[in-house]
Formats: structure tokens, C-alpha cells, sequence
């Protein structure tokens, strides 16, 4: 060892120091892995070129999914896609249907989609014009009809969606829609080549086309970027990118951007999930064949928008059946997870500065509407 620390003095310069500064990071790692009587193995790990991290060791392999359990009175009442879609009320453990949505027939399909982790939409997806519902808090087991269109996306408040439809020929029209089917906005003209996504734009407005925010009432661009924009909490927006394992982070008021590495173990991305008390962003991560039985795998980081920081959901990754699985936030800055793992249907639930998951087993038929989206209504 001496003569390795040698080595690098005589190297001279900065670069003789930073080779000594990497040795004695690996020197003081192996001697942190022996016990009293000496090391059984040494283990070099070499340093991450990532921001903000170290060794690899900081991101857990997957396990089968474990948590506390879900004891207390959550409260907790999902709108969950299926055919039809129902209200799933946790603390009882009960089902029932949601009215007033037709079945679905041929190749259609559902989805839901949360507004500001208070209410719901729900949609019937068609090749071409599909039919939008809202289902209005916790009370409510109706739904409300709200018309058709190609594509929505939640507003800035609980109260309103975004909805995009054809118009006849090629053109199309954008209007706010209150859940109580009654209109916010006008319709307006709007590109058809401009797709607006279901990602809540935060207070900054309707994401369009993956890369810029606009003004929906106006049409005004209000954020561009050449990065592809996975959501917005607030004003702060988060892009993948530059590179395909890093994201940015850039509050959209200062211009100031920083740069996070991808944290997890697993490669592949899920879908993100924004709280609508604009801090937090849950990050998912996704691999459908980890290891030797190949296992689907699922893995949440939690982003503190606010500190610029990553921090792993405890008990993550964990072994689930990716299609039956999925993330969202409560109105009041809860993560909740609906999951099928090992044969069981469960529903996580997490607040931020508390420890991992709490877990309750839930009993439904095997979802048969095309998607695992859920919403959690209040």
C-alpha cells in the first residue's frame, strides 16, 4: 500500500494528487468492509462520474415488496381504471362501480388521470374522439359527462381540465372544462399536431408536445426547452437530460438549472408522479426482466424540488407485475402505491419525512381496462 501512495506523489501536480485523493477513497471503502480479524475480500468500487453520488451501492437491488402496515384510518378513496372503473375505499376494503360510463367495446380503452390529488377524469379512449368524465371528490360515486375530445390533461387547480378535439377536417380546437361540465374556457383554435400531455403543468400552465408550457387561455409559450419535460411541481420543471441517465431540474421564474443523476439500479423510466402541493416529484423506475429468473421490478425515488435532492423510497426496489402498478399523491402531500406483487394487490401509502411504505391488502377482479392508472379523490 505504501508503495502505491508513493506512486502517486512521485506523479507530482494536481494530477499525482487527484490519483492520490481516488486511493485513499478506495483504501479507507476496503477498510471499511473488513471486520476485526481482517478483510475476507476486497472489493474495489470505483468512483461514480455522476453528480452527487459516490459508489452504485447507494441504490438497493429489488427484493419482494415489504412495508409496515396500514393500520390507522387513511382515508384513502381511488378512482381505479378498469372496465368499469370503481371506487376502491381502502380503510373498509370495498369496491363499488362508478355510474354512468358505458362499457368499453372493440379496442377501446380506460384511463384515469388525477386533478390536483382531489378529483378525477376519466376517459374512454378511441381511435379518434374519446368521452371525458369527472368524478368530483369522495362523495360522489356519478360521474359527470364533460364531452369528447382527443386528449386532456389536468388544469392548474382542482377544478378544471384541458381538453383537446377535432374540430372537423384538420382542425382542432383547445377548451377548459370545469368538472361540473360546465366551461372555463372557450374553445379556441389549436394545432393538431400539437399534442397536449396528461402531466399537470403546475402553476405554470399545459404542457405541449413534451418540450414547452403554454398559456392555455392565450396560447402563449411560457417555458420552451430542448429537453423533454417529465413534470412540473410549481414552476420548477424536470427534464430528462442531457444524456440518457441524467435529468435537470430548472425553476423556470430564476433560469437556474441543476443537474441529478439517474439513482436507481433499474435503466428503464416510469411514469412520474407531481405533488400538487408543488414539492415533491416521485420518480419510477421501471426493468421488466431483472436477473436470473427474470423478474419485473419497480423502484421510486423521492425528488425534493425545493433542495435539489433524490432520496429512495425505503423498501425499494421491489419485485411487482409492472402493468398492475403505478403511483399518485393525495391533496395532501401523500405518495400512494396500488400494486399487484406476488400474487397480492396491495396499496402503499407514504408521507415525506416519515419511514417506508404502509401496506394493506386489497381484494378486486384482475383489472381488464388497458391501463393501471389510478386518482386518489377527497
Amino acid at each position: 500500500m505504501r508503495s502505491i501512495l508513493r506512486s502517486c506523489l512521485h506523479v507530482g501536480s494536481i494530477g499525482g494528487l487527484a490519483t492520490l485523493a481516488g486511493v485513499v477513497v478506495i483504501i479507507l471503502y476496503v477498510h471499511l468492509e473488513q471486520g476485526s480479524s481482517g478483510p475476507s475480500a476486497v472489493f474495489v468500487k470505483p468512483v461514480s462520474s455522476r453528480p452527487h453520488t459516490m459508489f452504485r451501492e447507494a441504490s438497493r437491488d429489488p427484493r419482494p415488496l415489504q412495508g409496515g402496515p396500514l393500520v390507522s384510518a387513511s382515508e384513502l378513496r381511488l378512482v381505479v381504471a378498469d372496465d368499469p372503473p370503481f371506487l376502491l375505499d381502502v380503510d373498509r376494503g370495498s369496491t363499488s362501480p362508478l355510474g354512468g360510463i358505458p362499457s368499453l367495446v372493440g379496442d377501446e380503452a380506460l384511463w384515469v388521470g388525477g386533478v390536483a390529488g382531489r378529483s378525477a377524469f376519466v376517459v374512454v379512449w378511441r381511435t379518434r374522439d374519446s368521452s371525458v368524465y369527472a368524478v368530483r371528490g369522495a362523495s360522489s360515486e356519478a360521474t359527470t359527462y364533460l364531452g369528447l375530445g382527443t386528449q386532456v390533461a389536468p388544469g392548474e387547480d382542482a377544478r378544471v381540465v384541458w381538453i383537446r378535439s377535432f374540430a372537423g377536417g384538420s382542425k382542432c380546437t383547445l377548451r377548459g372544462v370545469s368538472l361540473d361540465g360546465s366551461t372555463i374556457s372557450p374553445a379556441r383554435p389549436f394545432p393538431c399536431k400539437s399534442k397536449i400531455d396528461h402531466t399537470s403543468g403546475g402553476s405554470l400552465g399545459l404542457v405541449v408536445g413534451r418540450t414547452r408550457v403554454i398559456n392555455p387561455r392565450t396560447g402563449a409559450t411560457v417555458f420552451k426547452s430542448r429537453l423533454g419535460i417529465l413534470a412540473i411541481v410549481g414552476k420548477r420543471v424536470l427534464l430528462r437530460g442531457p444524456g440518457g441517465e441524467r435529468f435537470t431540474l430548472v425553476n423556470a421564474s430564476s433560469g437556474f438549472e441543476r443537474r441529478l443523476p439517474w439513482p436507481s439500479v433499474l435503466r428503464g423510466l416510469d411514469g412520474p408522479a407531481a405533488d400538487p402541493r408543488g414539492r415533491y416529484i416521485a420518480l419510477a423506475f421501471a426493468d421488466p426482466a431483472w436477473g436470473v429468473p427474470a423478474r419485473q421490478a419497480f423502484d421510486v425515488w423521492l425528488l425534493d424540488t425545493k433542495m435539489g435532492t433524490l432520496k429512495q423510497l425505503q423498501g425499494m426496489p421491489a419485485f411487482v407485475e409492472l402493468k398492475r402498478t403505478s403511483i399518485a399523491w393525495t391533496h395532501d402531500a401523500r405518495l400512494v402505491l396500488l400494486a399487484q406483487a406476488d400474487g397480492r394487490k396491495v396499496v402503499g401509502m407514504w408521507r415525506p419525512g416519515t419511514g417506508g411504505l404502509a401496506l394493506k391488502a386489497v381484494d378486486f377482479p384482475d383489472r381488464t381496462a388497458g391501463s393501471d392508472s389510478f386518482a386518489p379523490i377527497s
